[in-house]
């Protein structure tokens, strides 16, 4: 069993200590847990001395492999000192033959300067092959702690085989997933769906969802001008560009966006008629809408994201255009409006979000998101329409 390891016992440094083993032991896991919030602050066992455990939820992290546990634990640490928690991270590999089990323990603690000692956020990682990585949920249950709130973090794409995922969704208020990560975003949505359907109980969020929250909010800031208003009610096409590093690759972001744009104003996504992948066509409020997905080439962000939206407005009277567009720097965003020969352009500074703030926003959310359902439900009608772009 190897020995804990850390340093400092300065009030005013962040540490952290580590612990690993072979145990599966719960009452030795805890009693190394509490050995290593006395070595974070810096006094022997049993000293006056301590590190607090302050946990105000349990976090249930599942990988597959080392380098997306070693992301989750930087973008928990970022945020344990607002968000202290048991964490209990799953490498799971199935496939092995033998069944084996590693145990690696860690205190992040950060100083609280008010109550005059550290608070930790606790990590247990497990590696776990063989049969035993089918019963992930055996595992970390005993390990959670009793009373508080459990968020599942599935940090991989949606599994074919969904009985591990089911297993630890029995005790998690929330699944929190991140859609960028599906191979087939359109498929991965429907999958989505169809697996909140069969877990009612437990609220989804989706990291994606939060990282296009910008692009939401300026349509959302336009549309309280009165002019734009009005000439929503108007939409004859819509064109979104997305990044992408392989011509055509599948953006789940879009396919939500234009999900909650038709919600939004009102179009039936049950008319969705798709033109292979190029082209959609639905009932606006009084008359068809042309939806064009456009993938481009953008290397300055990660293939999926929306560049541009464009929106073209034509009625009996008037025309209008209202375009949300990335510039060459990926930070700003050029909001323009044209009307009547007349054009009006904004520019906007929206810099992507750091994982830890996704990831916070998600803990703070209330634990179901009727918004986020109701465009989870609305991908499937645009899916088949499409045929997943291809």
């Amino acid at each position: 069993m190897a020995a804990a390891s850390g340093g400092g016992s300065s009030a005013v440094q962040d540490v952290s200590v580590t612990w690993s083993g072979h145990t599966l032991d719960i009452g030795e896991i805890e009693a190394e847990l509490d050995r290593l919030r006395y070595l974070a602050a810096g006094e022997p066992d049993g000293d006056q001395g301590f590190a607090a455990r302050a946990s105000v939820l349990n976090m249930v992290v599942y990988a597959e492999h080392e380098d997306r546990a070693d992301h989750a634990t930087r973008v928990i640490e970022d945020m344990a000192e607002n968000h202290p928690s048991r964490v209990v991270i799953l490498i799971a590999n199935p496939s092995d033959e033998d069944s084996h089990l590693e145990a690696d323990l860690a205190a992040h603690c950060h100083p609280n300067l008010v109550a005059g000692h550290r608070v930790c956020c606790e990590e247990i990682r497990l590696s776990v092959s063989g049969r035993a990585a089918r019963h992930l949920h055996s595992v970390a249950i005993p390990l959670l702690v009793p009373d508080l709130p459990v968020y599942v973090w599935w940090t991989e794409k949606l599994p074919d085989d969904e009985h591990t995922l089911h297993g630890l969704l029995e005790t998690a208020d929330r699944l929190i997933i991140d859609s960028d990560r599906f191979a087939d975003g359109p498929a991965g949505l429907v999958r989505l769906a169809r697996l909140a359907a069969t877990e009612p109980a437990a609220g989804i969020g989706d990291l994606n969802w939060r990282r296009m929250a910008p692009m939401r909010e300026l349509l959302q800031r336009e549309r309280r001008v009165e002019d734009v208003r009005h000439h929503l009610q108007s939409v004859e096409s819509v064109e979104v560009r997305y990044a992408s590093d392989r011509g055509a690759k599948d953006s789940a972001q879009t396919l939500l966006f234009l999900s909650w744009l038709a919600g939004e104003l009102g179009w039936n996504l049950g008319s969705a008629l798709g033109h292979g992948r190029e082209r959609i066509e639905l009932h606006g409020r009084d008359q068809r809408v042309a939806v064009y997905p456009v993938p481009v080439d953008y290397p300055a962000v990660d293939p999926g994201t929306i560049v541009s939206i464009k929106i073209a407005c034509r009625s009996e009277l008037t025309e209008a255009l209202i375009t949300i567009s990335r510039t060459g720097d990926p930070s700003h965003v050029t909001v323009r409006t044209e009307h009547q020969g007349e054009a009006a352009e904004t520019s906007v500074r929206i810099p992507p979000p750091h994982p830890h703030e996704l990831l916070m926003d998600e803990l703070e959310a209330a634990a179901h998101d009727p918004e986020y359902r109701r465009v989870l439900n609305g991908v499937q009608p645009l899916e088949r329409a499409t045929h997943a772009w291809g």
